[in-house]
């Protein structure tokens, strides 16, 4: 009887790209973006924000995600508002004054 086909994955079959061809690649583009006007950088941030929203899943349930996430969000920002009020208004000097 044939041995089952192995599903290990081995470190080599798998290994991430050279470490210093990966740092050579970064620092040219630090380069690059630093040759770049404000401008050019600007419009650079603008392409790559297109490009993740291309790639962005955009069926009903996604939006419905992303709603609930941004509601979320919004939430905590307000429960950390709130308690940073507190925390104010329990620790003002002038508390007598009602001001």
């Amino acid at each position: 009887m044939p041995n089952p086909p192995n599903n290990d994955i081995t470190a080599a079959e798998h290994a991430l790209p050279d470490r210093d061809a990966f740092d050579q690649s970064i620092l040219r583009q630090i380069a690059v973006n630093r040759a770049r006007t404000p401008t050019e950088r600007f419009q650079a941030l603008c392409d790559l924000l297109d490009a993740a929203r291309a790639m962005a899943p955009s069926d009903p349930e996604s939006r419905q995600r992303r709603l609930r996430v941004k509601a979320a969000r919004e939430q905590e920002r307000e429960q950390w508002r709130a308690e940073y009020r507190r925390l104010f208004a329990e620790n003002r000097t002038d508390a007598e004054s009602g001001i």
